[in-house]
């Protein structure tokens, strides 16, 4: 498959856009990253590609960076609202929801969400204060 990562983006978009736990949830997606994010939102972006994992250009196993982000005015409430994206098991969880269909719709051959990094402060200049976690989704065109 030669999927780009403009069409990588959109299909993991599209993957968020059709959990209905997501979209109950109040979740916005984009299939890039924000600027000026407004929360609570989940963004994408390109994490690394690791060229030729295969001969002759074989194949390239791609990192996407899937960022979770909420307003951080309510300590508690801010950090349960990410909570619920955190458990592998639970049907909200991120990691559930887009291993649900690991092709993407046929987009790719293969998927795994590795790992989610810690909670990080994120500070844009003339928002308040905001939290997030970035899951890494291993991509296996």
């Amino acid at each position: 498959m030669a999927s780009t990562t403009a069409h990588i983006r959109v299909a993991l978009k599209a993957a968020l856009d059709a959990s209905s736990q997501i979209a109950a949830a109040g979740w916005q997606t984009s299939a890039y990253m924000l600027a000026l994010p407004y929360p609570p939102t989940i963004d994408i972006r390109p994490g690394g590609i690791q060229y030729d994992t295969a001969m002759a250009r074989g194949n390239d196993d791609m990192t996407f960076l899937v960022r979770a982000i909420v307003a951080f005015n309510d300590d508690v409430g801010a950090q349960t609202k990410l909570d619920t994206l955190l458990d592998a098991t639970a049907t909200d969880g991120l990691k559930t929801v887009l291993e649900h269909d690991k092709t993407l719709g046929g987009v790719v051959s293969d998927l795994r969400v590795t790992d989610v990094s810690d909670y990080k402060a994120l500070i844009v200049e003339g928002q308040p204060p905001m939290l997030a976690v970035e899951f890494n989704v291993e991509i296996y065109p």
